[in-house]
């Protein structure tokens, strides 16, 4: 499955095939901007009280999904000034060791506001997007701790 939508600035992609660096990388390049944030979150080995996770499984509310990132990089936008491009992809499916499940990239006219942007798409993706992680671990599998509600991202 692959969802998107793409803008002049904005690209936002949810799919269960390995996510592409280079591809969100290029999308993001723009003559005026100064700075090329990417922040890749990837499977580790572990996670809150549990050792030798092999594997995160991935699932979402589709439908839902894409108007989540659309408000965040619309969000980040209006809150820090000069972004040129907004990237946000995320991983659907299985997901091995080492893999990136999520991607986020933005592009600046400062390096300081496109830091600022894509910690604030990262931690508002966590906050607001219908998202859920199983971790698989041992022979033994359960949804991922520390799970929380969902809110809005007028509540961020």
């Amino acid at each position: 499955m692959t969802a998107e939508i793409a803008g002049e600035a904005i690209w936002l992609r949810v799919q269960s095939d390995p996510l592409s660096v280079d591809e969100c990388m290029a999308f993001a390049e723009d003559p005026r901007a100064g700075a090329v944030v990417l922040f890749s979150g990837n499977v580790r080995d572990h996670s809150d009280g549990r050792s030798g996770v092999t594997l995160l499984e991935y699932e979402a509310y589709e439908s839902q999904v894409l108007a989540s990132f659309e408000r965040i990089a619309q969000e980040a936008a209006a809150r820090f000034e000069g972004l040129r491009r907004i990237v946000i992809h995320h991983r659907l499916g299985p997901c091995q060791l080492g893999e990136s499940t999520v991607l986020v990239v933005v592009s600046s006219e400062h390096r300081a506001a496109g830091f600022d942007a894509a910690r604030f798409c990262i931690d508002s993706l966590k906050q607001t997007s219908p998202i859920w992680k199983k971790e698989h671990w041992g022979g033994d599998s359960d949804w991922a701790l520390g799970a929380s509600e969902i809110k809005r991202i007028e509540e961020l």
